[in-house]
């Protein structure tokens, strides 16, 4: 994610059109389009409805647009962002199970405090993330606690995140159809093996899970932070069972201790997200 494909998604969604904000920022519509491509895949999530003309904004685009339009107000942006060599890249990976906002809000902090470095910014499940610091690939995390810390890494709390069983209101004669987001070893995030049955709807995120509750009728667990809107909607409800909590960690290589200053600004803001317990 880079400060440019931020200015060229509030551009295209201001202009309503890849080719008017392409004109308007001097650039051909492939670059545009594909920047945009690349910071939904940062943010992991589709910024437009997919065949819409003029472009329409998803729904995890309307929620990204207002906090991006803050970005691009408050910082002066250079075409210098990202450009420099000799600037170190910083890796940074989102537990599946933090809300979008949380990512969000943390995304723009790290770009706010890195106007001129190249920061690599995507969410993956627990298993991926653990794997990744293991293997070194990635300098930041925020996920689930290890079962026992590498030597290697370095770890501060940053609180428990709460897990709902959310469904569609209830439709009379209407069975509904079971859901879960699945992990990168395949098994089911936050809920039991038994709880997805042979016919349950599979999917990567769980921002597309949350996307087609409504429309195929479905039944499943999501991270609350994730939900909290369209339960106050009325688009889904809750079911009667137990919510389930997780705690969370910040973790880091230790070798990126040069970073500490900017650790404990991700974990106050990572904290304001955590269940009050």
């Amino acid at each position: 994610m880079t400060i440019d494909q931020i200015r060229t998604f509030v551009a295209v969604a201001h202009h309503g059109s890849m080719r008017s904000a392409a004109r308007a920022l001097g650039k051909s519509q492939p670059a545009i389009t594909a920047s945009i491509r690349r910071l939904e895949i940062s943010l992991d999530g589709e910024l437009f409805a997919q065949g819409s003309r003029p472009v329409k904004l998803s729904r995890f685009g309307e929620r990204f647009l207002k906090r991006a339009t803050e970005l691009v107000n408050i910082l002066e942006l250079t075409d210098a962002f990202s450009s420099r060599s000799c600037v170190k890249k910083l890796s940074v990976c989102f537990d599946y199970g933090l809300s979008f906002y949380e990512v969000v809000d943390i995304s723009l902090l790290l770009l706010r405090e890195n106007p001129l470095r190249s920061l690599d910014l995507f969410r993956v499940d627990t298993h991926a993330i653990q794997k990744l610091l293991i293997q070194q690939k990635i300098d930041i995390a925020i996920t689930q606690p290890f079962t026992h810390l590498p030597s290697h890494l370095q770890y501060k709390s940053v609180g428990w995140r709460e897990f709902v069983e959310v469904q569609a209101p209830e439709q009379s004669g209407r069975a509904h159809r079971q859901m879960f987001v699945h992990g990168s070893q395949g098994r089911p995030l936050w809920c039991s093996e038994s709880d997805s049955s042979l016919n349950a709807i599979s999917f990567n995120r769980p921002q597309d899970m949350l996307s087609a509750m409504c429309e195929f009728y479905g039944i499943g667990w999501l991270p609350k932070g994730e939900v909290e809107e369209a339960l106050a909607g009325h688009e889904l409800v809750l079911t009667e069972r137990v919510s389930t909590k997780l705690s969370y960690q910040l973790i880091w290589q230790s070798d990126a201790n040069t970073e500490l200053k900017l650790v404990e600004k991700m974990q106050q803001v990572s904290q304001s997200f955590a269940l009050n317990t």
